[in-house]
């Protein structure tokens, strides 16, 4: 237990700056370390993916919220993407956490890997230099937000590899839609954490210290040191060039995804 716990830690490390820097929770990073890890405490092979889709979401509402007071101090919030978009993203991702949290293993892993895939040759191929401008309509801002919130709970992420896309391409400076990205994070990841903690609720094989389909000590770790380090990745977002860093990142993430699935 206490290895999974320093193992967190420098997780968390991580996690806040990557979080600072490109407006993600984390989650890409989080639930396939946590698929390693959490056999240590106990966690049976069967909800694996459950739990670590479920503790990745509760790191998120930490990680994201100290990364959204970083950009809102940075001005790089617009609060008018928040109006309806938040409340949609919120609402997708709470129901479809239900049907994932109950597939088996095998799938949720190979479902997460191919969001990952996805993800990563998006970043590589199409990461903007410029804003893009297509109208941010009440109709982009409901379909968005349910495609996301689907796509989110199924990866155990804050969802801003997919928001800060369609924020930017939708006339959002690329911090803008950042610091953005960073706020809608939190609250999907909130609706997503309470999605899997009722699904997980009472189930007998649970380890102890869990809430639900939530384990706390690693939730604890991840987040004693990410909430320090997100500010960091605000700084960096203000001074590197962000589109070449997502590319790169997007190179690691592929290389992650393809070892999850073979």
């Amino acid at each position: 237990m206490m290895t999974l716990f320093l193992i967190c830690l420098l997780v968390g490390c991580l996690v806040g700056v990557l979080a600072g820097l490109f407006g993600i929770g984390g989650g890409l990073i989080i639930v396939p370390i946590l698929v390693y890890l959490l056999p240590m405490a106990g966690v049976p092979d069967s909800l694996l993916m459950a739990v670590a889709l479920g503790t990745s979401f509760a790191t998120i509402i930490i990680t994201g919220g100290a990364s959204a007071y970083n950009h809102y101090k940075a001005g790089n919030i617009d609060w008018s993407s928040l109006k309806l978009f938040a409340p949609v993203v919120m609402a997708a991702t709470y129901i479809s956490s239900f049907f994932v949290s109950h597939l088996p293993k095998e799938w949720a892993s190979k479902i997460f890997a191919v969001l990952v895939v996805y993800l990563s040759i998006k970043m590589i191929l199409s990461v903007r230099a410029k804003t893009g401008n297509k109208p941010f309509t009440n109709k982009s801002a409901i379909v968005g937000g349910t495609l996301i919130g689907i796509a989110s709970s199924g990866a155990g992420i804050g969802g801003g590899s997919f928001i800060v896309p369609f924020l930017n391409a939708r006339g959002y400076e690329m911090r803008q839609a950042i610091g953005s990205s960073s706020f809608c994070g939190m609250l999907l990841a909130a609706s997503g954490c309470l999605s899997y903690i009722v699904s997980g609720w009472h189930n007998a094989e649970i380890p102890a210290f869990s809430l639900g389909y939530v384990f706390l000590p690693a939730v604890l770790g991840i987040t004693l040191t990410s909430v320090f380090t997100t500010k960091f990745g605000v700084i960096l977002a203000s001074r590197l060039p962000v589109a070449q860093l997502k590319k790169a990142f997007a190179v690691f993430l592929l290389l992650i995804a393809i070892k999850m699935i073979f």
